[in-house]
């Protein structure tokens, strides 16, 4: 597959798999230089990035024919990128500006070197062991750090004594959605994967670790809304996903159960670790409902955020009027985007939003940089890329030549991209949150292997 070398003779697929495992592990590992921080991400990244060019610069072939079936998808990309630019002609902020769209080129590009390298069924396992053991790690270290109250210097909490867990992550907002988005992996393999034993114990108690980290976060928008949309998302999808052979009485009662100790061990580590100040915040996420009713800015000019809206929980109406302070700036900017970067520009002393000014909410986020054309362009394609992947994972005559690995990775890239509807209102920006790349990346993959096989399979020949 990509047995192309560095100089070094170090495969590059050996060094994308080194970068996938820097991007999970957030910004915990670099080295500082002045006020810029080189992360190990960063470096490793550049060096794939210089190896793929040296491979193209001495063959005259970067060897991505097989990305057709994907090519909509890359040509969005591509048309984002270029617009992106096109805004710095009237952006406010030219820094910010530039900043923006290089983190924009950085993960389009991380994005698209999952369907590049991941070119047969054998690398696609070999990633996804890969990524499990990156997940492990953090969801490990979380609740280590849950107990010991001791966070990595990249945490909002390093040296304070605080309960929520970040792991490698700054907040404990981009923790829990890391945890919505890697749970639907872990349970879907359980059952559509052919692991032994001892693989499915370890990816179980991992799975059970990830659900005390979640709750422990504290975050609403992942545990009181994105969880439930992936356990119903699952639900209807088991039906449609698993061989009606293989739904019989014995299977559902086993599954049953084992859910029914993942909730009851789940609850009992709760009862020990969780705080009582992030129970009291999980209780409130029902009035998360209440608190949307009214949409109406606050007349506070000073941008201090404390107005009489906001009550006991102000981080909900803060959310509400960064959303509808971010629409003004877009009816503002004739609907095609203030540019690139530039949200935070046009936020600062904004009326009760306090000290943020990101949008916290990824969709949004999208709308006010780039405009509507840019956002319905992006929605259409996330649409289209749920529907590819479901009709991968499905039950059908179609897919019965489908590898079981393909099958799974649809299945669990869509419950997680579903549930990421909820996830993506919870960090304060993704443009550079790699794991939420790394799942669309991932997802790309599994729908550029799966159409290969069918159409090899239609054809007589082998994948």
């Amino acid at each position: 597959m990509t047995s192309l070398s560095l100089p070094r003779q170090q495969p590059l697929h050996q060094l994308f798999h080194l970068m996938i495992i820097f991007a999970v592990l957030g910004p915990t590992f670099g080295v500082p230089l002045g006020g810029f921080k080189m992360t190990f991400f960063r470096l490793v990244f550049l060096l794939l990035m210089a190896g793929v060019l040296i491979r193209w610069a001495r063959q005259r072939n970067l060897g991505s024919s097989h990305m057709g079936p994907i090519r909509w998808q890359i040509a969005f990309f591509a048309f984002w990128v270029s617009y992106a630019i096109a805004s710095l002609t009237w952006v406010e902020n030219l820094g910010n500006g530039l900043k923006y769209t290089t983190f924009l080129v950085m993960m389009v590009l991380m994005c698209l070197f999952f369907p590049f390298f991941l070119k047969d069924v054998g690398s696609l396992k070999k990633t996804g062991r890969v990524l499990f053991g990156a997940f492990f790690i953090i969801v490990a270290f979380g609740l280590i750090e849950a107990l010991t109250f001791w966070h990595l210097p990249a945490s909002r909490y390093w040296q304070r004594d605080a309960s929520n867990p970040t792991s490698f992550f700054t907040n404990q907002n981009d923790f829990a959605t890391v945890l919505t988005l890697g749970l639907p992996f872990l349970i879907t393999a359980l059952y559509m994967l052919p692991l032994t034993r001892k693989t499915k114990i370890w990816i179980y108690i991992t799975g059970i670790i990830a659900l005390c980290d979640l709750f422990i976060t504290g975050s609403r928008s992942n545990s009181g809304f994105a969880l439930p949309l992936l356990v119903i998302g699952w639900l209807i999808l088991i039906p449609l996903t698993v061989e009606k052979k293989d739904r019989h009485r014995k299977n559902v009662v086993k599954g049953l159960g084992l859910v029914l100790l993942a909730v009851l061990v789940t609850f009992l580590l709760l009862s020990s670790v969780l705080s009582q100040d992030t129970r009291d915040k999980l209780g409130s996420t029902l009035g998360i409902i209440q608190h949307l009713q009214s949409w109406n800015l606050p007349q506070d000019e000073g941008g201090s955020g404390e107005d009489d809206t906001m009550g006991k929980d102000q981080s909900v109406s803060i959310r509400k009027n960064l959303i509808l302070h971010g629409l003004h700036f877009l009816r503002d900017s004739h609907y095609m985007g203030v540019g690139a970067g530039n949200i935070e520009n046009y936020m600062k002393g904004a009326s009760g939003v306090g000290s943020k000014v990101n949008m916290h909410n990824w969709w949004v986020e999208i709308l006010v940089n780039f405009g509507v054309p840019i956002f319905l362009l992006y929605m259409s394609l996330y649409g289209w890329l749920l529907w590819r992947l479901f009709s991968l994972a499905r039950v059908r005559e179609s897919n019965r030549y489908l590898p079981r690995v393909i099958r799974w990775g649809a299945t669990a890239c869509l419950i997680s991209l579903i549930g990421y509807f909820f996830g993506g209102m919870s960090p304060s920006t993704a443009i550079h949150f790699t794991p939420m790349w790394i799942v669309y990346g991932f997802s790309l993959a599994v729908v550029l292997l799966g159409e290969r096989v069918r159409r090899s399979a239609e054809g007589g020949g082998s994948a």
